[in-house]
């Protein structure tokens, strides 16, 4: 699947959504920030176990296109809760892990879609962080939310009011993200992790996926916990991991 500015690679259980868009640092129009949700639909429907999002030309995604905004007569509202906001919930609610695989700028919509992956990689000198305040407007894409939750509301204000920009090294160490690694070494590592999620037990995978995002306290959690794995036990990969336990071997799963 291709479009425009954006194209679906498959292989061997793994899904790369690529943003090629490199004329303009990878930003997107209206239309395209919508289409990275049905692209991640699409990955799924056509089998993808692990997906990774990621750019061409050492490049994210500077956010969204402003080239021609008519600030006094769109409906912005209606753009960030019809296209943007529901593109980045189907990357959050994928029943697949998720991985962004970040180089050189995070921004605006960039930002929020690395932060809406289950795991965020990024190049040592990759570039995050909140500018909008130089444009007079505030950060969009659910980057509130995912400041606040990871780094504190105390960062969260420092970085949004300075308009303070940080490097995919600083953005591993405050928390942020899972890790930074030399642009060099980013890819195959991320594509490294990719196979070998895709190769793991896909449906245990997204039971955890419904319980880290269970915002309801220990006892919720627990009993989602228990919920999920009297079901997973009696599933194809659940009974082929406790037989290849008992047979020291290693498990061959199939995602169910």
């Amino acid at each position: 699947m291709t479009t425009e500015a954006l194209r679906l690679e498959l292989a061997g259980g793994v899904a790369n959504i690529v943003i090629d868009r490199p004329e303009k640092k990878n930003s997107l129009t209206v239309d395209q920030m919508g289409q990275v949700g049905t692209f991640v639909e699409q990955a799924v429907e056509k089998g993808a176990r692990c997906i990774v999002i990621k750019g061409v030309s050492d490049v994210f995604s500077a956010g969204r296109d402003l080239q021609g905004v008519d600030t006094q007569n769109e409906d912005t509202l209606a753009i960030i809760r019809e296209v943007i906001n529901p593109s980045l919930a189907k990357v959050r609610n994928c029943p697949v892990p998720t991985i962004a695989s970040v180089k050189g700028p995070a921004l605006g919509f960039g930002f929020g879609l690395a932060l809406a992956c289950d795991m965020t990689y990024a190049a040592d000198n990759a570039l995050l962080g909140s500018p909008f305040r130089n444009i007079g407007l505030i950060l969009d894409s659910g980057g509130h939310f995912y400041l606040k939750d990871r780094v504190g509301a105390h960062r969260a204000a420092e970085i949004i009011f300075t308009g303070k920009m940080f490097s995919g090294k600083d953005a591993a160490k405050m928390g942020l993200i899972n890790r930074s690694l030399g642009a060099m070494d980013l890819d195959e590592f991320v594509q490294a992790l990719a196979r070998s999620i895709a190769s793991g037990p896909t449906a245990a995978f997204k039971a955890t996926k419904e319980i880290l995002a269970c915002g309801d306290g220990y006892d919720a959690m627990a009993e989602l916990e228990a919920h999920h794995q009297s079901t997973l036990i009696r599933g194809e990969d659940g009974t082929e991991g406790i037989r290849a336990f008992q047979e020291k071997r290693k498990p061959k799963f199939v995602g169910r």
